[in-house]
Protein backbone atom coordinates (compact mmCIF):
# COMPACT_ATOMS: atom_id res chain seq x y z
CA UNK A 1 0.00 0.00 0.00
CA UNK A 2 3.01 2.19 0.85
CA UNK A 3 4.66 1.56 -2.28
CA UNK A 4 1.43 2.23 -4.29
CA UNK A 5 1.01 5.52 -2.73
CA UNK A 6 4.25 6.64 -3.35
CA UNK A 7 4.11 5.76 -7.02
CA UNK A 8 0.66 7.94 -6.77
CA UNK A 9 2.45 10.77 -5.33
CA UNK A 10 5.46 10.64 -7.99
CA UNK A 11 3.02 10.63 -11.37
CA UNK A 12 0.94 13.71 -9.43
CA UNK A 13 3.92 15.56 -8.69
CA UNK A 14 5.10 14.84 -12.38
CA UNK A 15 2.05 15.55 -13.73
CA UNK A 16 1.74 19.27 -11.99
CA UNK A 17 5.76 19.64 -13.19
CA UNK A 18 4.39 18.97 -16.51
CA UNK A 19 1.34 21.31 -15.94
CA UNK A 20 3.23 24.39 -14.66
CA UNK A 21 6.27 23.81 -17.32
CA UNK A 22 3.20 24.40 -20.21
CA UNK A 23 1.49 27.27 -18.23
CA UNK A 24 4.96 28.78 -18.10
CA UNK A 25 5.79 28.33 -21.97
CA UNK A 26 2.79 29.89 -22.64
CA UNK A 27 3.00 33.26 -20.48
CA UNK A 28 6.61 33.53 -21.85
CA UNK A 29 5.36 33.41 -25.48
CA UNK A 30 2.56 36.25 -24.05
CA UNK A 31 4.92 38.04 -22.58
CA UNK A 32 7.16 37.92 -25.84
CA UNK A 33 4.15 38.91 -28.10
CA UNK A 34 3.25 41.88 -26.02
CA UNK A 35 6.57 42.84 -25.27
CA UNK A 36 6.76 43.45 -28.92
CA UNK A 37 4.08 46.34 -29.88
CA UNK A 38 5.00 49.48 -29.58
CA UNK A 39 1.39 50.41 -28.32
CA UNK A 40 -2.07 48.45 -28.12
CA UNK A 41 -5.68 49.51 -28.38
CA UNK A 42 -7.90 47.42 -26.59
CA UNK A 43 -12.09 47.45 -26.17
CA UNK A 44 -13.08 45.64 -23.67
CA UNK A 45 -15.87 44.72 -21.39
CA UNK A 46 -15.57 45.04 -17.22
CA UNK A 47 -17.64 42.58 -16.25
CA UNK A 48 -18.76 42.62 -11.71
CA UNK A 49 -20.93 39.64 -10.53
CA UNK A 50 -21.49 38.88 -6.79
CA UNK A 51 -23.91 36.45 -6.83
CA UNK A 52 -24.09 36.23 -2.75
CA UNK A 53 -24.84 39.41 -3.30
CA UNK A 54 -26.76 39.39 -6.86
CA UNK A 55 -24.90 42.15 -8.30
CA UNK A 56 -23.97 41.85 -12.30
CA UNK A 57 -22.73 44.76 -13.76
CA UNK A 58 -21.13 45.14 -17.02
CA UNK A 59 -19.19 48.71 -18.17
CA UNK A 60 -17.87 48.75 -21.67
CA UNK A 61 -13.98 50.60 -21.67
CA UNK A 62 -11.14 51.75 -24.36
CA UNK A 63 -7.37 51.43 -22.89
CA UNK A 64 -4.48 52.93 -24.69
CA UNK A 65 -1.43 51.22 -23.81
CA UNK A 66 2.59 52.45 -25.04
CA UNK A 67 4.70 51.44 -22.36
CA UNK A 68 3.84 52.85 -19.07
CA UNK A 69 1.70 55.86 -20.32
CA UNK A 70 -1.92 54.88 -20.42
CA UNK A 71 -5.68 56.65 -21.58
CA UNK A 72 -8.56 54.81 -20.31
CA UNK A 73 -11.91 55.51 -20.65
CA UNK A 74 -14.58 53.80 -18.52
CA UNK A 75 -17.46 54.87 -16.16
CA UNK A 76 -17.65 58.40 -17.69
CA UNK A 77 -14.21 58.85 -16.92
CA UNK A 78 -11.09 59.89 -19.18
CA UNK A 79 -7.92 58.48 -16.76
CA UNK A 80 -4.31 59.85 -18.78
CA UNK A 81 -1.12 58.78 -17.53
CA UNK A 82 2.03 60.23 -19.06
CA UNK A 83 4.53 58.12 -17.13
CA UNK A 84 4.88 61.59 -14.39
CA UNK A 85 1.59 62.23 -13.69
CA UNK A 86 -1.77 61.02 -14.00
CA UNK A 87 -5.13 62.79 -14.58
CA UNK A 88 -8.49 61.89 -13.57
CA UNK A 89 -11.55 63.61 -15.91
CA UNK A 90 -14.87 63.54 -14.62
CA UNK A 91 -17.44 64.30 -17.59
CA UNK A 92 -20.44 64.49 -15.32
CA UNK A 93 -18.57 67.12 -13.06
CA UNK A 94 -15.85 68.41 -15.98
CA UNK A 95 -13.62 68.06 -13.12
CA UNK A 96 -10.14 67.06 -13.83
CA UNK A 97 -7.55 65.88 -10.69
CA UNK A 98 -3.97 65.95 -11.24
CA UNK A 99 -2.06 63.56 -9.47
CA UNK A 100 1.55 61.90 -8.78
CA UNK A 101 1.86 59.13 -10.68
CA UNK A 102 2.70 56.07 -8.25
CA UNK A 103 4.50 53.34 -10.57
CA UNK A 104 3.66 50.32 -7.40
CA UNK A 105 -0.12 50.64 -7.76
CA UNK A 106 -1.71 48.89 -10.97
CA UNK A 107 -4.31 51.54 -11.12
CA UNK A 108 -1.85 53.57 -12.48
CA UNK A 109 0.20 50.89 -14.38
CA UNK A 110 -2.96 48.99 -16.28
CA UNK A 111 0.20 47.62 -18.27
CA UNK A 112 0.66 45.68 -15.21
CA UNK A 113 -2.31 43.38 -15.90
CA UNK A 114 -0.14 42.24 -19.04
CA UNK A 115 2.49 40.60 -16.90
CA UNK A 116 0.77 40.34 -13.65
CA UNK A 117 2.45 36.60 -13.51
CA UNK A 118 6.22 38.21 -13.57
CA UNK A 119 6.64 38.41 -10.20
CA UNK A 120 4.80 37.12 -6.59
CA UNK A 121 2.46 34.33 -8.05
CA UNK A 122 2.46 30.88 -8.77
CA UNK A 123 0.79 29.31 -11.84
CA UNK A 124 -1.14 26.35 -13.14
CA UNK A 125 -2.21 25.40 -16.26
CA UNK A 126 -5.60 23.80 -16.19
CA UNK A 127 -6.35 23.37 -20.00
CA UNK A 128 -7.50 23.97 -23.09
CA UNK A 129 -11.06 25.48 -23.95
CA UNK A 130 -13.24 26.89 -27.04
CA UNK A 131 -14.98 30.28 -26.89
CA UNK A 132 -16.69 31.21 -29.98
CA UNK A 133 -14.35 29.52 -32.00
CA UNK A 134 -10.97 30.67 -30.21
CA UNK A 135 -9.07 28.02 -28.61
CA UNK A 136 -8.30 29.18 -25.51
CA UNK A 137 -5.30 28.29 -23.09
CA UNK A 138 -6.25 28.44 -19.44
CA UNK A 139 -3.76 29.08 -16.54
CA UNK A 140 -4.78 29.82 -12.66
CA UNK A 141 -2.42 32.32 -10.97
CA UNK A 142 -2.19 32.48 -6.93
CA UNK A 143 -1.06 34.95 -5.03
CA UNK A 144 2.10 34.17 -2.80
CA UNK A 145 1.23 36.31 0.02
CA UNK A 146 -2.24 37.52 1.54
CA UNK A 147 -3.98 40.08 -0.35
CA UNK A 148 -7.65 41.80 -1.40
CA UNK A 149 -8.08 38.48 -4.10
CA UNK A 150 -7.08 34.80 -4.05
CA UNK A 151 -6.83 33.86 -7.77
CA UNK A 152 -6.25 34.97 -10.96
CA UNK A 153 -7.38 33.34 -14.23
CA UNK A 154 -6.10 34.30 -17.39
CA UNK A 155 -7.67 33.02 -20.88
CA UNK A 156 -5.00 33.04 -23.75
CA UNK A 157 -5.37 32.99 -27.25
CA UNK A 158 -3.60 30.19 -28.25
CA UNK A 159 -3.26 31.30 -31.92
CA UNK A 160 -2.35 34.63 -31.69
CA UNK A 161 -0.71 34.51 -27.90
CA UNK A 162 -2.79 37.31 -27.13
CA UNK A 163 -4.47 37.63 -23.65
CA UNK A 164 -8.45 37.10 -24.40
CA UNK A 165 -9.83 37.71 -20.94
CA UNK A 166 -9.20 38.32 -17.24
CA UNK A 167 -10.86 37.15 -14.42
CA UNK A 168 -9.83 37.96 -10.97
CA UNK A 169 -11.29 36.35 -7.66
CA UNK A 170 -12.12 38.33 -4.94
CA UNK A 171 -12.24 36.61 -0.60
CA UNK A 172 -15.95 37.32 -1.01
CA UNK A 173 -16.83 35.13 -3.99
CA UNK A 174 -16.60 38.13 -6.26
CA UNK A 175 -15.23 37.96 -9.62
CA UNK A 176 -13.90 40.86 -12.01
CA UNK A 177 -13.11 39.98 -15.54
CA UNK A 178 -11.69 41.86 -18.45
CA UNK A 179 -12.88 40.59 -21.91
CA UNK A 180 -11.24 41.92 -24.27
CA UNK A 181 -13.65 42.56 -27.54
CA UNK A 182 -11.02 44.47 -29.76
CA UNK A 183 -7.32 44.83 -30.54
CA UNK A 184 -4.83 46.74 -32.31
CA UNK A 185 -1.37 47.76 -32.24
CA UNK A 186 0.98 49.70 -33.40
CA UNK A 187 -1.11 52.53 -34.42
CA UNK A 188 -1.14 56.30 -34.20
CA UNK A 189 -2.12 57.39 -31.12
CA UNK A 190 -2.74 60.83 -29.21
CA UNK A 191 -0.19 62.15 -26.85
CA UNK A 192 -0.69 60.99 -23.68
CA UNK A 193 -1.63 64.10 -21.75
CA UNK A 194 -4.34 66.24 -20.76
CA UNK A 195 -5.40 69.41 -22.63
CA UNK A 196 -7.71 71.63 -20.68
CA UNK A 197 -8.88 73.48 -23.90
CA UNK A 198 -10.75 70.36 -25.26
CA UNK A 199 -12.58 70.93 -22.16
CA UNK A 200 -14.07 74.35 -21.96
CA UNK A 201 -15.03 75.69 -18.28
CA UNK A 202 -13.21 72.18 -16.75
CA UNK A 203 -12.15 72.95 -13.17
CA UNK A 204 -8.82 71.86 -12.43
CA UNK A 205 -7.92 70.18 -9.19
CA UNK A 206 -4.02 69.80 -8.17
CA UNK A 207 -2.95 67.27 -5.77
CA UNK A 208 0.61 66.98 -6.41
Amino acid sequence: MNKIFTILLIVLSSTLFAQDQVAKDVLDKLRTTTKSYKNMTIGFDFILENTSQNIEETQKGILILENDNFRLEMYEQTIINDGESQWVYLADMNEVQIMEHDPEDVMMSPSKLFTIYEKGYKYTYIGVEAEKGNRLQIIDLFPEGSGAFIKVTLAVDAAKNQLHKITIHDKNGGTYTYLITSFSSNTTIKPFTFNATDFPGVEVIDLR
